[in-house]
């Protein structure tokens, strides 16, 4: 181990020879055999990164030099040893902030997100790759409650830019330029998760508008880089979808949901404008996932300014009218169709009265969405549409925090269950459903039950599933819930047993419209578990 005095001996003559203006660039070779190589070079410099104000040698411009000097021999080396030392001294969840003295420069920033544009990145691909997750550990430092800088505007200010400098690159560096461009993207998505005030920045104008640079990446027309274009949607759809790690802040839905450069040009893509313009080959289907996915933000985000509130609503009107010019081909066509379809109908029900009615009264979506027919051979496709039905009628039973203000009310539950029946020959929706139950594909059988659960949590439609009954008399539904050998998997067992959960509800009070028998067998049911089988005499089903 080298010691401590001749490590600063070493660093304080390379800083005095490199800081020599007159001088050529010094020889690496001679630190490089005092500290035991690169990697020993390397590990001598990391410590001081995070103190500049002490550091009289100035570790990071050496550490710069070298990289930028001899990449091959140092850029891999130091990508990696900063990420490791950031994950381990930037890390919020362990560190003390009482004794915590870091501090983060702009001149570590920036030659960091020069990594995710080195040379030589595109085939070395954890250079990028640790550079990305350095930065974004410095971000989170960043947004954490006991710290102030400004690494965040920062590192946006510098990737804006490095995105300008890539624009302007040569024809010939144009595959290395779209990729460094969606490196760079993919980190300033990353980071917009954190919170809303990252999401300002990347919109300020104070960064350089980075984020509008993507937007112009993923909604030019025309575009002279489809695949570029359709891997900027991709990144769009990411801050799109909310999750429990990144919940959605009231920043992203002010922007996702009021932006009309956004609106305008996914719209264009799907074909959908004031122009005379079709279905974008390409990237309209990317186009529709994230108009889908802002579909599902506008559902769940009230706290929006009503302006925002009006340019949502405009374009869910000219997203229901794509949709009908919209012919899908393929499964993977039909189930962005179904999803997109579904997700505006839930829109238009949480929104305005107008919007509701109009959506319910077009058979013509309803029916594209809900029919199950002509897809006998099509199990997944008929799972998504029943699966979807049952997300709008009764959002609830797939959220673990339920939302009172997006639960449809029960004129919309009901009209939609009753579209699904007309949607499949005009038959009894739960004639429809208990066929599907009955299926011998088990995806088709799941998504009818989560219809009948979502069915059986709404007091309106309680009644009505116990009571339907077939042409003996008897309630057929009682009948089939409670016969546990009409089903032999786990996952069908444990969705009937969540049916029991939902109509055992202390709201719904079922007791007077089924047997005894029959009721005390749930109870049993639901007492036991899903494991719990049954033995009931179906002609004391009912009474």
């Amino acid at each position: 181990m080298v010691p401590p005095s001749d490590v600063e001996e070493a660093l304080s003559a390379f800083a005095a020879a490199l800081n020599e203006s007159s001088a050529s660039s010094p020889d690496a070779s001679i630190l490089e055999s005092k500290l035991s190589g690169p990697d020993g070079v390397v590990t001598a410099l990391l410590p001081k990164l995070w103190l500049p104000q002490t550091d009289p040698n100035n570790s990071l411009s050496i550490l710069v030099h070298l990289v930028e000097a001899f990449p091959k021999k140092y850029m891999n080396i130091a990508a990696s040893a900063i990420r490791r030392d950031i994950e381990h001294n930037f890390d919020t969840t362990k560190m003390d902030t009482s004794e915590q003295t870091y501090e983060v420069c702009d001149a570590l920033i920036l030659a960091l997100a020069k990594l995710l544009v080195a040379p030589n990145s595109d085939t070395q691909t954890g250079i990028a790759t640790d550079a990305h997750a350095a930065l974004l550990v410095l971000c989170k430092w960043d947004n954490h409650e006991y710290h102030k800088s400004n690494t965040c505007q920062k590192l946006f200010q510098h990737l804006a830019t490095l995105w300008i400098y890539l624009q302007q690159q040569q024809k010939d560096k144009l595959r290395e330029s779209s990729t460094a461009q969606m490196r760079i993207a993919a980190l300033m998505i990353d980071v917009c998760l954190l919170g809303g005030k990252e999401v300002a920045l990347a919109l300020s104008d104070d960064t350089g508008g980075v984020m509008n640079k993507l937007l112009h990446l993923a909604l030019a027309f025309p575009n002279k880089d489809p695949l570029l274009q359709m891997t900027a949607l991709d990144a769009l759809e990411v801050l799109a979808v909310e999750n429990k790690d990144y919940p959605m802040t009231s920043e992203r839905a002010e922007f996702l949901l009021g932006n009309d450069e956004l609106h305008s040009g996914l719209l264009y893509l799907i074909g959908s404008s004031s122009e005379n313009v079709e279905f974008d080959p390409i990237n309209g289907y990317a186009a529709l996932r994230l108009l889908t996915e802002i579909c599902r933000v506008g559902i769940s985000s009230n706290s929006v300014v009503d302006s925002t509130k009006n340019k949502f609503y405009s374009l869910l009107e000219y997203f229901q009218k794509a949709l009908h010019a919209l012919e899908p081909r393929g499964e993977s066509e039909r189930l962005s169709y179904i999803y997109a379809v579904s997700n505006l109908v839930a829109s238009c029900a949480s929104s305005t009265e107008e919007m509701s009615k109009s959506v319910l009264q077009d058979t013509t979506l309803l029916h594209g969405w809900l029919s199950l027919l002509s897809r006998s051979s099509q199990p997944k496709l008929k799972s998504a549409i029943l699966s979807s039905l049952s997300q709008v009628i009764e959002p609830g039973i797939w959220r673990e925090e339920q939302d009172a203000s997006i639960r449809p009310s029960d004129y919309i539950s009901l009209s939609l269950y009753h579209a699904f029946g007309e949607a499949n020959n005009q038959k009894d929706p739960t004639e429809c459903l208990l066929a599907s139950a009955k299926s011998p594909f088990v995806e088709e059988r799941l998504g009818a039950y989560n219809v009948l659960r979502a069915m059986a949590s709404r007091g309106c439609c309680v009644r009505m599933l116990l009571l339907y009954k077939g042409e003996d008399g008897n309630s057929i539904f009682v009948e089939w819930l409670l016969n546990q050998d009409n089903e032999s998997t786990n996952e069908g067992r444990q969705a009937k047993y969540n049916i029991v959960q939902s109509l055992l509800a202390d709201d719904n009070n079922i007791e007077g419209l089924i047997s005894t028998k029959a009721f005390r067998e749930m109870q049993l049911w639901m007492k036991r578990g899903p494991a719990h089988t049954t033995t009931v005499p179906w002609d004391l089903a009912t009474e």
